[in-house]
């Protein structure tokens, strides 16, 4: 089975040039840091004319800090926006965007169900906050085979344990897909964001109420996967829809981080 877009030409253009140039001039315009053993990047998920300049900004720190070795494998973690699950790996053949396919770890997403993760695919099918990182992984780091996992009820706890494994692995790479606080005017929401993103930062999971995310499982899950493995988190970029589309009556919040370790 296939999985077909469901958002393109709304969230980011059908067309394949204008995605691909789209994508590329987000990569370009971002500053590169030296992040030592990347692990994982939290991005947003909105329409690229909002959140596309925050999430190039993630995507262009994975060539010069993840090894094609380190990501053969990508854990693509999302909420599910579109009826209820309590997680589903999206056990597909591949995934299609208008610029070709990605393969899917049919091997990981296997075991993943006999995890209890199962496939709905009808919570799959309409769901945009996987589909709209693929453009960025199939420009930035094309050729790593996909294990797409939409979160609805299940626990961090719980999927930090399932997942744990697959973590240690030195050739996976995590991405997790989560705008941040929802139409807020805009310094309300500035504030709201600085708390959700201190507490990331510091991996507070005391203090993890704090944290204000439409994928908030998924951010969650990665703070103590993190915190188990000695990673450290890094903001890369914050800013929100009032910052790229100019409305501040009513705005959503949107970052980019790193998951990495000093050496």
């Amino acid at each position: 089975m296939k999985r077909i877009p469901a958002v393109a030409g709304m969230f980011y253009p059908q067309d394949p040039e204008e995605l691909k140039s789209q994508v590329t001039q987000f990569l370009e315009a971002a500053s590169v840091e030296e992040l030592p053993s990347l692990k994982a990047i939290i991005v947003p998920h909105a329409g690229y004319i909002y959140s596309g300049p925050i999430a190039g900004t993630a995507y262009a720190q994975i060539a010069k800090n993840v090894p094609e070795a380190h990501r053969k494998t990508i854990f693509l973690i999302g909420p599910a926006h579109f009826g209820f699950t309590v997680a589903s790996v999206g056990d597909y053949d591949c995934l299609i965007t208008p610029l070709g396919e990605m393969k899917v770890s049919g091997k990981i997403a296997d075991e993943l169900e006999k995890k209890g993760l199962g496939f709905d695919e009808e919570v799959h099918r309409p769901e945009h906050s996987l589909e709209v990182q693929l453009p960025f992984i199939q420009t930035a780091i094309p050729g790593s085979d996909i294990v797409p996992i939409l979160c609805g009820s299940v626990t961090p706890e719980a999927l930090a344990e399932i997942l744990g494994p697959y973590f240690a692995r030195p050739d996976t790479f995590f991405i997790v897909s989560s705008d941040l606080s929802h139409y807020s005017p805009y310094a309300q929401a500035v504030e709201t964001d600085k708390r959700s993103l201190l507490a990331v930062k510091n991996l507070d999971l005391q203090g993890e109420d704090a944290v204000d995310a439409c994928g908030r499982v998924g951010i969650l899950t990665l703070m103590r996967l993190a915190k188990k493995n000695g990673y450290k988190m890094k903001l890369l970029d914050y800013r929100n829809s009032g910052d790229t589309a100019g409305d501040k009556s009513s705005v959503v919040g949107y970052a980019a981080m790193a998951c990495y370790k000093k050496n």
